[in-house]
């Protein structure tokens, strides 16, 4: 595996370590997710899928991770915080029914670039706090260039919403993975046309690697959440501001509810593939 700059030798990544091997036989990373999810106009998501996705239902998924313990960070961490969509993709040759990733922020460059470059993920950076703990809400905030973006807000003390539509978007039986569009630009050109343009698979079912340990069921529980977006203009994010402002488009009709998931599990997206 290589990334630029290539000169100096393959690089270490999540998928291959300084000896080439994966590093599932360090054992599992830990992941504390914080799951939101509201209902929103349909028209106002199909305005902003690429050719070949319809949308499922109209509910918008917005989680906070923590990853933490990672094997090919040397045991540290970073955070994310990701935006999907319930879609089917009809493909030249598949069809696939899952989610569309519309977004996503990480804190940290390493994931971010060969998240961007491996596996086709819409990944750009933004300070992203720690779930923070007070009076009963956990809460965290996004920055760019010291703008502060978008805030979550989740508390774990009230019911959700909408319990049974909550349970069916996040636990949605027809979900066959996370899809993206990985776009790569050619050089020169006015910098106009695509090297690269398709979609990818994220699968949601994968192979356990060889010899791994059995590991506790994931951790659930169910509570209230929300969002607040804050708007900002060109100078305010000047590469970025045009996501968060699609993103802030796309109305709040009603808040589902929310989960707070703890799991161990062993996935370094090494099954990622395109969708023909």
């Amino acid at each position: 595996m290589y990334q630029m700059p290539v000169h100096f030798g393959p690089c270490c990544g999540p998928r291959q370590g300084p000896d080439g091997r994966r590093f599932t036989a360090d054992g599992p990373q830990e992941s504390t997710q914080h799951i939101l999810v509201y209902e929103t106009d349909p028209v106002a998501v199909e305005r902003y899928l690429p050719e070949g996705f319809a949308l499922r239902r109209p509910y918008v998924t917005v989680t906070h991770k923590m990853h933490r313990n990672l094997p090919w960070l040397a045991g540290r961490g970073y955070n994310v915080v990701a935006f999907h969509v319930p879609v089917t993709y009809h493909g030249r040759e598949e069809t696939i029914r899952g989610q569309y990733q519309l977004a996503i922020w990480e804190n940290h460059a390493d994931p971010i670039l060969c998240g961007r470059e491996q596996l086709g993920y819409s990944k750009v950076f933004a300070e992203i706090e720690d779930m923070r703990a007070f009076h009963g809400t956990m809460s965290a905030s996004l920055f760019s260039w010291g703008f502060r973006f978008l805030e979550l807000r989740f508390d774990t003390a009230a019911p959700p919403e909408d319990p049974e539509k909550l349970r069916s978007i996040l636990l949605d039986p027809e979900n066959e993975g996370l899809m993206h569009y990985k776009y790569i630009p050619r050089t020169g050109e006015n910098f106009c046309s695509a090297d690269t343009a398709y979609v990818t698979l994220t699968p949601k079912e994968f192979p356990p690697p060889p010899a791994a340990a059995s590991l506790p069921s994931p951790e659930r529980s169910w509570c209230a959440g929300s969002l607040t977006w804050r708007l900002p203009s060109w100078q305010d994010m000047p590469t970025q501001y045009h996501i968060v402002q699609g993103l802030a488009a796309m109305p709040i009709r009603q808040f589902l509810g929310a989960s707070v998931v703890h799991m161990k599990h062993y996935n370094d997206v090494f099954h990622q593939r395109i969708v023909q």
